[in-house]
Formats: structure tokens, sequence, C-alpha cells
């Protein structure tokens, strides 16, 4: 039986969002473990929590605000979202959505939750991998075959605590000839701010995953 290599991005459970301005751009979210989020795939809901007192300027899906501490959850799949874009997300206003729009208020806090998403998660069977390279002291990079077979490979970038690429292509090499795997092994498991990692590969300092697909997916 073929081994196959499972990766899930570092990505925390939820991320709180504090406007210091009248804005409707939230701050930019941390704890990726370098990965940028880009779609609203990635994110389950958003909640505002009302710190900057009445609000009537919301969106006719919404109740209008009329105390700090009040919360309405806002519609994702309505429209509530104008862009995402390196991990910050843009909320349509009210001008620009009537319905599910919402301008924010100093004060106003979102909470974010995260859920699966656009790119998140991706397996490769061990016979997909045709090399590894140290990119930078802490950092090494694993080539697959495109999932697309064309020209181009598919990275996996693994950051981690410097001078131990040997350690990171032993530790992959171990998992893939081991005999103590066999099916789907999960390699890094970044998500719900836990880190799940092989034990072929624990003790190394590994903080961050980036996945870059061969383009046109």
């Amino acid at each position: 039986m073929e081994t196959y290599l499972y990766f899930r991005k570092f990505r925390p459970a939820t991320f709180l969002s504090t406007q210091a301005s009248a804005t409707n751009t939230l701050n930019t979210i941390t704890g990726l473990g370098g990965d940028d989020i880009d779609s609203i795939t990635e994110v389950a809901s958003l909640v505002v929590t009302a710190g900057g007192d009445d609000n009537s300027n919301v969106g006719s899906a919404y109740s209008a605000v009329s105390a700090d501490g009040d919360q309405t959850t806002l519609s994702i799949a309505n429209g509530a979202v104008k862009t995402t874009s390196n991990s910050v997300i843009t909320l349509n206003n009210v001008t620009e959505d009537t319905d599910s729009g919402y301008n924010l208020e100093t004060g106003d806090t979102v909470l974010i939750t995260f859920q699966q998403g656009l790119e998140t998660s991706f397996m490769y069977p061990a016979s997909s991998l045709i090399g590894m390279d140290a990119t930078a002291t802490g950092q090494t990079t694993l080539h697959f075959k495109s999932l697309k077979n064309d020209g181009s490979d598919d990275l996996v970038v693994i950051n981690h605590d410097n001078g131990k690429y040997e350690d990171i292509v032993n530790g992959i090499n171990a998992v893939i000839n081991g005999n103590n795997h066999g099916g789907v092994v999960t390699v890094i498991d970044g998500s719900g701010g836990k880190t799940v990692l092989a034990k072929e590969l624990g003790g190394l300092g590994i903080d961050g995953l980036i996945y870059t697909p061969e383009s046109s997916y």
C-alpha cells in the first residue's frame, strides 16, 4: 500500500479583530504559519459585537444596533465580504450592499471563526515527491509532481528551526520508507491553533506551512 502524505495549513480556531476607527477593513489576521488567507471559503462566520454605541447604518438583513454589546452575525453567503486578500478581510459598507453590507464603528469587534476552505489541506502520494531543498536556513521546500501533470512542481514549504534541514529530510524519508506508517499519514497539521506532526518531525520547531500548487487549478 502506498503512503499518502497529508498536510493542513496553520490556522487559528478564531481571531478577534478590534476596530481602531470606523473602517470596514479588519486587522490583518495573524498566527497563520506564513500562508496568507486569500479566500473567504476559509471563514465560517463573522460576528460583530458593537462597541461604538448606536448604529443604524447597517444593511436591511440586520437589526439596528442600539447599545454596546449587541451582536450581529454578518451574512457571508449573501455578500457581506467585499474582498479577502493577504489575510485582510474588507466588508462591503451599506452603500455598496444595502442588504448585507455593514458599516463598522470605532470599538466594534469582529470574531472570525475559521473552517476548512480552498487549499487549506492537501495530500500527495509519496511517489509524487520528487525533491527537497533548503530554501533558507530555517526553511525546507518539498517538490511534488503537479496535480495537473504540467511542467511546474507543486511546492510545500516548511518553516522550522534554523539548521534543521537535514533532520526534516530524514524525517520525511522515515515517514515514507519506515515501517510505522501506511495509507494516509498526517505529516503536518496546524489547524485549530494546535500543531499535529508525524512523530519523525517532532522537536524541529515546525511553525509554518506554505502551499503553492501550480497555477490555474
